[in-house]
């Protein structure tokens, strides 16, 4: 027995750790395990007669950056005064950084408890003992230290070679030579090269995702250990289209140490909770032109910039990506007395009536909007702008246009071929595996004709895909292009047709504009516009505002102006009638009826009718001249009667003093006479003679 060792330390007992740093080690390095576990025998040797195994850290790494619950446990042990001796296969078991080995030693020296490992029993209130622990300490550290520095400068400098050791992404393959090569697939080169093409025509991975689905064309992607070589199609989310154009492999570049971890401290320990996405310029490695890409290395910056300015955050000063709103400012107003970026509401019965509001410092001060501005009318006078200063280019854009339409629908139909060649050529494989079987085997030959019939299957869908398809486009003719040219003068109305997509107004409008800055004037009916554009220039409008109560779904000044002429010479429910037959609408686009016409009266002040002592209407006329209708419309339509109307299909307005006129009294006298009647037809006649 150790001289080292008393009899107060026997009586506690002794405390074996085991710990291995990977799950790796656990399943492979198996002598190591039973060397430790082996310790426990030791003990009992020194004369332990109580030896507790402590195996909880088995697979976590002892470096300070994971939670060892066994290491807890041991120091919880210690401080209770349970431990007489810690054992340990080496210093390095125990841990492998200062801070948590010198706290064990402090623990055990303040506790008389020992340190015993395969060298020797080391007392840490001992001085000698107490410097060759904190060396052991020390070289632990040290060690694998060493041990990660030397192989992370191999690791990087056969990345600096351009070699590449990990899972190559889809549409690329390795090489005997460890090169890099486009795979030989023509299905999977033409549809990654759709992806990005798709891209560059929509400028939002999601409504890229949003059309694969669409049109339900699969992209393709790899299966993991098969070095490239095994593919599955499936339909894209956006989050696979943002991880194909964040990967700089399909630009052709090789790149290494494109991130980098973010490092905090917890508990006294550091933490690595999450990683950031480092800009080129700080990559570790970035060799350009290493092998054939599917865009160039200028496209695929470009396709950052896109990416970064779609993230729309509250506080970002990103524009976002353009998405189907009404609002075709959105990302582009800032606010012209705090300067800050502009959002969008909305509201309305049916919630599309866009406002553009700036929230400003309302969290702080508690308080209102900032600034707010209606959508419609700056909306339409900064389309105005945009419109006339686009004209000259904005037929050939659309020619432009069609052009690409047609390159795209070639590139669909294309996808849609060579997935039938595909299909194809698996339906013949599988004959010719149902071909080669014998016909006795009947669990081999059942099996492989179920595969012939879903190729057959997968055939027929394909087909079917590729006669949905249609025909190809046809590009357009000289004859069209100058049709599209005579248009050049009517660009507001192209602009304005119901099937132009708002996402691509926004991305037009996003183009030409960087930047709209509104504010009111000091005369407040008008807002004050500033645009910024692209080129540098600036430009400034004048916007109208809406006057107090004035809205669009207000009635319309001329309608407002006819009711109130109506009103003198008729009722609700005939003016109501007038309304609807000459086609006027509410503010709300109904049709007109009494009740609507007195509220509208009411909010305006409008007088109701009233009878009139100086005039009288057609069917009064009648009455007092004790004639009918007719006779009255004969008189004014020969004007014999004078009248008139305030609008087509109103009451006519006769004064009374006209119907003692001489003329008319002479017509009245004609037809009580029945002078203007027509002769009678004898019985049996069925036809009046020429004279």
């Amino acid at each position: 027995m150790n001289e080292k060792i008393k009899g107060h330390q026997l009586e506690r007992g002794a405390f074996v750790y085991v710990r291995q740093s990977t799950p790796y080690q656990v399943r492979n390095h198996l002598e190591s395990k039973e060397r430790q576990y082996g310790l426990a025998n030791r003990a009992s040797q020194l004369g332990f007669h109580k030896v507790i195994v402590i195996d909880d850290d088995l697979g976590r790494s002892g470096a300070g950056t994971q939670e060892r619950p066994g290491f807890g446990r041991l120091l919880a042990s210690v401080c209770q005064g349970l431990a007489g001796a810690v054992l340990a296969l080496e210093a390095s078991r125990l841990a492998r950084n200062n801070r948590d080995w010198h706290h064990l030693v402090d623990l055990c020296a303040l506790t008389e408890t020992l340190l015993i490992d395969c060298d020797g029993i080391y007392d840490p209130r001992q001085l000698n003992d107490r410097l060759l622990l904190g060396l052991k300490g020390t070289m632990s550290e040290f060690e694998l230290g060493l041990l990660r520095q030397r192989a992370r400068e191999s690791f990087e400098q056969k990345a600096r070679r351009g070699f590449a050791m990990w899972e190559l992404p889809v549409g690329f393959i390795r090489t005997d030579e460890g090169r890099i090569e486009k795979t030989p697939d023509r299905q999977v080169q033409q549809a990654i090269a759709s992806v990005f093409q798709k891209f560059r025509q929509l400028g939002s991975a999601r409504q890229a995702a949003i059309w694969f689905r669409e049109e339900q064309i699969p992209v393709p992607k790899v299966q993991p250990g098969t070095a490239g070589l095994g593919i599955v199609w499936a339909l894209p989310s956006s989050g696979r289209i943002r991880q194909m154009l964040n990967n700089p492999c399909y630009a052709g570049v090789f790149a290494y140490g494109k991130s980098a971890p973010r490092t905090v401290i917890e508990q006294g320990r550091a933490r690595q909770i999450t990683r950031y996405q480092k800009p080129p310029e700080e990559w570790k490695v970035l060799l350009r032109d290493h092998h054939p890409g599917y865009i160039s290395w200028e496209e695929y910056l470009e396709n950052q910039r896109q990416l970064e300015a779609n993230v729309a955050w509250s506080s970002s000063e990103s524009s976002g990506a353009a998405k189907l709103g009404a609002a075709l400012l959105s990302g582009l107003l800032r606010c012209g007395r705090c300067g800050r970026k502009m959002q969008v509401v909305y509201s309305g019965s049916n919630g599309r009536v866009p406002r553009y509001v700036c929230h400003g410092d309302r969290g702080d001060r508690g308080s209102g909007h900032c600034f707010t501005v209606g959508s419609l009318r700056l909306d339409r006078a900064v389309v105005q702008s945009v419109l006339t200063a686009i004209q000259p280019a904005g037929i050939e854009a659309s020619i432009q246009l069609a052009a690409c339409a047609k390159v795209e629908g070639d590139e669909k139909r294309r996808a849609l071929e060579l997935a039938l060649e595909r299909a194809r050529y698996e339906e013949k494989r599988a004959r010719r595996q149902f071909d080669a079987v014998e016909p006795e085997n009947r669990l081999v030959a059942g099996e492989l004709e179920a595969r012939w019939n879903s190729a057959l299957a997968q055939v027929a869908e394909a087909e079917a895909h590729l006669v949905a398809a249609g025909k190809p486009a046809e590009p357009l003719s000289e004859e069209q292009k100058q049709q599209l040219s005579m248009l050049n003068e009517d660009l507001s109305a192209l602009w304005n047709q119901p099937e132009a997509p708002i996402p691509l107004k926004k991305r037009i409008l996003r183009t030409v504009l960087t930047e709209i800055i509104v504010d009111n004037e000091p005369d407040p009916t008008t807002h004050r516009v500033r645009l910024h554009w692209a080129g540098g220039v600036h430009s400034e409008l004048h916007v109208e505002r809406n006057k107090p109560g004035q809205h669009r779904r207000s009635a319309d000044r001329s309608v407002i102006d006819l009711v109130r002429e109506l009103s003198k010479i008729c009722q609700d429910k005939a003016t109501a009638a007038i309304l609807n037959r000459l086609g006027y609408k509410t503010g709300q686009d109904k049709t007109w009826n009494a009740s609507r016409v007195a509220g509208l009266r009411g909010y305006h002040k409008i007088d109701p009718f009233q009878n009139q002592e100086d005039w009288v209407t057609q069917e009064a006329a009648a009455r007092e001249l004790q004639v009918s209708n007719t006779v009255i419309k004969r008189l004014i339509r020969q004007r014999t009667l004078p009248a008139r109307q305030v609008v087509e299909y109103a009451p006519w307005i006769i004064e009374k003093k006209d119907l003692l006129l001489p003329e008319v009294q002479q017509e009245v006298k004609a037809a009580r006479r029945g002078a203007h009647k027509l002769p009678q037809i004898p019985f049996g006649q069925g036809r009046l003679s020429l004279e």
